[in-house]
This record gives C-alpha cells, sequence and structure tokens, in this order.
C-alpha cells in the first residue's frame, strides 16, 4: 500500500496545531539566532518500521530548511539500536517538529510490529490478518496502512464500503433471512458479510447465501464445527478473544481470516529515541 501523503498533511498539521499553538515557550526563550540541530532516529527493540514518510513530513511542514537522511524504509525489520534517519536544520524547527513526528511514527511502527507478530503466528495456513473498525477517531487512515506494512489486510474502510451485518442489525431486524434479503435488494450484485454468534445463526447465513461469514466468539472447536458446515459455500473469518497465544489454534481450524481490534485498539508505541544533538 502506498503511503497517503496527501491526506496526511491536514492530520499533521491539526498535530503541531495542537502542540506547539502560538509558539514553543521554552526553545524560543533559550535558542535566539541560528542555532542548529542534529538529531538521530534510533529503534530501541526489535520490530517493523512503519511511518517514516509521515516522520519525514512533520519536519517538512515545519520548516522547509530541515534536511532528512533515511537510512530505512517501511516495512523493514529493526534491530534495537538500529540507526533508522537523521535529521538537521534549525533547532527551534527541529525541536517543534520532534514530538508530533515521534508521536506518529511510534504509533504506525507499534501497529505494524503487532500486525506481524499475527502473521507470523499463522505462517504457513492459508488464513490472512484482518484489521477492524476499531481505531483511533481521525487516524484511522494512517492504521489501516501501518497493518498492511505490518502483513496484514485492511479490511473495512468504514460503514461506506461494505456490507456487513453486525449482532445490532440482527437484534434490530426480523432475523437474518429478512436482513440478507433486503440488503440485496437494496444493493443487488455487492457483498454481503454476516456476523453469527451461533450455529443457527449460521446455518440460516449459508441458506440466505451471503458471501462471507463472522464468527463471532466461537471456540476452536466449534470453529471446525462451523467449517465442515460451511463445505467452502462462504469465505468465514473469527473474532472475539483472539491472541496471539491461540491465533495459530484458529488458524488451522481451517478460517479464511482472522479479526484483530488489538492491532490498533490496545497497541503498545514502538520504542525509538530522537538523540539531539549540537
Amino acid at each position: 500500500m502506498r503511503f497517503p501523503i496527501s491526506a496526511a498533511d491536514k492530520l499533521i498539521k491539526e498535530a503541531l496545531a495542537e502542540d506547539v499553538g502560538e509558539g514553543d515557550l521554552t526553545s524560543h526563550g533559550l535558542f535566539v539566532g541560528k542555532v542548529k540541530a542534529r538529531a538521530k532516529l534510533v529503534a530501541n527493540e526489535e520490530g517493523v518500521l512503519c511511518g517514516l514518510p509521515v516522520f519525514k513530513r512533520v519536519f517538512e511542514l515545519v520548516d522547509k530548511n530541515i534536511t532528512f537522511e533515511p537510512r530505512a524504509t517501511d516495512g523493514m525489520a529493526l534491530a534495537g539500536g538500529q540507526l533508522v534517519a537523521r535529521v538537521s536544520g534549525p533547532a527551534l524547527s527541529v525541536l517543534q517538529a520532534e514530538r508530533t513526528a515521534l508521536n506518529l511514527i511510534q504509533h504506525l511502527s507499534g501497529i505494524a510490529t503487532q500486525t506481524a507478530k499475527f502473521a507470523n503466528a499463522v505462517k504457513g495456513t492459508k488464513t490472512r490478518i484482518l484489521d477492524t473498525r476499531r481505531t483511533t477517531p481521525g487516524l484511522r487512515f494512517l492504521e489501516k496502512y501501518a497493518v498492511e506494512v505490518g502483513g496484514g489486510l485492511s479490511h473495512q474502510k468504514g460503514l461506506f464500503d461494505r456490507l456487513v451485518v453486525t449482532e445490532a442489525h440482527l437484534a434490530l431486524s426480523d432475523g437474518v433471512a429478512s436482513v440478507v434479503r433486503t440488503l440485496k435488494k437494496a444493493h443487488p450484485g455487492k457483498r454481503v458479510e454476516l456476523t453469527v454468534t451461533n450455529m443457527q445463526e449460521l446455518e440460516q447465513a449459508l441458506v440466505a447465501k451471503v458471501n462471507m461469514i463472522l464468527l463471532d466468539n466461537f471456540p476452536p472447536g466449534q470453529v471446525r464445527q462451523a467449517i465442515a458446515m460451511v463445505q467452502g459455500r462462504a469465505k468465514v473469518e473469527v473474532s472475539g478473544k483472539i491472541g496471539l497465544d491461540n491465533a495459530r489454534a484458529y488458524a488451522l481450524a481451517g478460517v479464511d481470516y482472522i479479526s484483530v481490534s488489538q492491532l490498533t485498539q490496545s497497541v503498545k508505541a514502538f520504542d525509538f529515541s530522537l538523540k539531539i544533538s549540537r
């Protein structure tokens, strides 16, 4: 996936405005004149790099006179202590951009690293790792980019691009058959994905000929039963209480996809340092 740099500009400007406001009081009070700064972006742990273009773009938007020298690329495996990039330019500008740039690259690299762990957990099976809509408001397009960098699939961009029937939709309707019939009439030719919470709903979904079935909170043993019932008539996704400790068990049960909210919802920031010197 290509980095969405044009879409990122608005977000970066808002983040800079939030942090810098009317000016950096401390730096302006300390540094008068043409003080220069150099900085090294260093990885402090192993993981997957993601967000270097947005890191660079933060500095560009603060000051076009800042020089950026990349030493890595998005998707690269990082080792602890590895130099990722160098930055140099006016000290006031480097210090204004520092925190926003770090916040973004740490968050995105954390997502890519976590996604890579899940992708490795199911390696050798047909199962692919999917993200969810449980994203940080305003950051979804960047977070989904990070999932793809880490080896996962970006699934549903929003409510506007897929017909995904959730448990809430079913609770407000007259059942599976009615929901699927209504959606196919409203959106002829469009794929229907439906969430089921028990075997009875699964059977109804198969009768209704949905394209994809999400098994919600099914244990691995029940997933195997469900796969046997589906017999290839629909793609099968699983979600709910799936972590690195049991992802492979679900993959070996024969599912096509595992959706994991913790890729974006509760991910740990990747540990980078931006070491600044004169």
